[in-house]
C-alpha cells in the first residue's frame, strides 16, 4: 500500500535509532545503550522518533520502545545466555542447534515483554522478518502511520521470536498460522530501512533525519586462502557440513553491515552516525554468534563501555541523546 502523506513534515530535527543483529554478540549493543542511559539519566528511546531492531537489536528496539532499561537486557544475556545457546542433542542435522523456549520464557517475564503488544509502545518501532510461509519479508510496525492496522495487536514476544529465527540456530518461529525466520537475512543493519520509514510513512525531508546505528562487533569474514578454492561444503565449513551454512548466514549479515554504512554515510553525511568495534583476530576466536563464554562476555562488556566513552567525547554523536523526542502519534488510539 502507498504511503499518503497525512500532515506536512515538521521542521525539527528526526532522530532513528537501528541496532543490527549478531546473536550473543547483542550484548555489545545492549551495554552501549546501558552506558548511554546511565550517563544521560534519560530512557534511550525518548530520544529518537523512530526506533528500528533487527534479530537481536529488535528485541533490544522492543525494549526500548517500551523504556526498559538497556541494563536490564544486559542482564538478562550475562545471566541466561547460557540457557538461550544451550546445545540440543542432534546439533543441528534434524532440528536447529538451540530451541528458542528458554529465549521465549525468558522474554515473557512480566518485567520484560509479557503479554505486551505492539499497541502498547511508547516510541515507533520497525522490525523486520521473513515470513517463510509466503517467502516475502515483512516488518512489523507500531500503528504511526493510518495504513498499518494489524501488527500494533501483535504480542511483543512472538516478534522477538521470529525476527531472531535465524536458521540453523534456532526454530522458525510460528505464529498467526506463518513461518517467520530472522529479518537478518535481509536487513540485519536496518539503518536503510530506518531511513526509509522516515522518509516514506513519517514524512521527514531528508535533510532534518538524523540517523544513529550501533553494531555488534561484527567479524568479517573473509576466506582462509590455504583452503580449497572449489566451493563445496568442506570449503565452507570444514568437516562438519552444517557449519556451511552458518559461515554463509556470517558472511551475508558482514557484508549488509558493511554496504549499509557505506550508503548511510553518503545519504546522511554528519547526520549519520555509526557505532561498532571490529574484532581483532583473537577477539574473534573469542566471541561468535552463539558463544556465552567468561572470555567473550568480557570482550563484549569490556569494548562496549571503551566504545560508550568514545562516543560521549563526540560531539556528533553526543547531540543524540541532548535531543527530546517529538511526541509521537499512534493511530490506534
Amino acid at each position: 500500500m502507498a504511503a499518503v502523506p497525512e500532515s506536512d513534515a515538521s521542521p525539527t530535527r528526526f532522530q532513528a535509532l537501528a541496532l543490527s543483529g549478531g546473536g550473543y554478540r547483542g550484548l555489545y549493543t545492549a551495554q552501549v545503550l546501558a552506558d548511554l542511559e546511565a550517563h544521560f539519566e534519560t530512557p534511550a528511546g525518548s530520544h529518537f522518533e523512530l526506533l528500528a531492531g533487527t534479530s537481536v537489536g529488535g528485541i533490544l528496539a522492543l525494549a526500548l520502545a517500551y523504556e526498559i532499561p538497556a541494563a536490564r537486557i544486559v542482564e538478562l544475556f550475562e545471566k541466561h545466555g547460557g540457557e538461550i545457546f544451550r546445545k540440543r542433542a542432534l546439533l543441528g542435522v534434524f532440528q536447529s542447534t538451540y530451541s528458542s523456549e528458554p529465549l521465549r520464557k525468558l522474554l515473557s517475564q512480566a518485567d520484560l515483554f509479557g503479554d505486551r503488544t505492539l499497541g502498547d509502545c511508547r516510541h515507533p518501532l520497525i522490525v523486520p522478518a521473513i515470513n517463510f510461509t509466503t517467502g516475502k519479508p515483512v516488518v512489523f510496525k507500531t500503528a504511526h502511520h493510518s495504513s498499518l492496522h494489524v501488527d500494533y495487536q501483535l504480542k511483543a514476544v512472538d516478534i522477538a521470536l521470529a525476527t531472531s529465527a535465524a536458521p540453523l540456530y534456532f526454530p522458525r518461529h510460528v505464529f498467526r498460522s506463518n513461518q517467520y525466520v530472522d529479518g537478518g537475512l535481509f536487513a540485519n543493519a536496518p539503518g536503510w530501512l530506518a531511513l526509509h520509514e522516515a522518509e516514506i510513512f513519517l514524512h521527514q525531508p531528508i535533510g532534518q533525519i538524523h540517523l544513529m546505528a550501533i553494531g555488534t562487533m561484527s567479524a568479517k569474514f573473509t576466506v582462509d586462502p590455504r583452503k580449497s578454492r572449489r566451493g563445496g561444503w568442506t570449503s565452507w565449513g570444514g568437516i562438519n557440513p552444517v557449519n556451511t551454512p552458518k559461515q554463509l548466514f556470517g558472511l551475508a549479515i558482514s557484508t549488509q553491515e558493511t554496504l549499509v554504512d557505506h550508503m548511510l554515510r553518503q545519504r546522511l553525511g554528519d547526520s549519520y552516525c555509526h557505532l561498532d568495534d571490529d574484532l581483532t583476530d583473537e577477539q574473534a576466536r573469542a566471541v561468535g554468534l552463539d558463544k556465552t563464554t567468561t572470555a567473550a562476555t568480557q570482550v563484549l562488556i569490556g569494548t562496549a563501555h571503551e566504545r560508550a566513552k568514545h562516543m560521549l567525547g563526540n560531539e556528533n554523536c553526543s547531540k543524540f541523546f541532548s535531543h527530546e523526542a517529538a511526541a509521537p502519534v499512534f493511530f490506534h488510539q
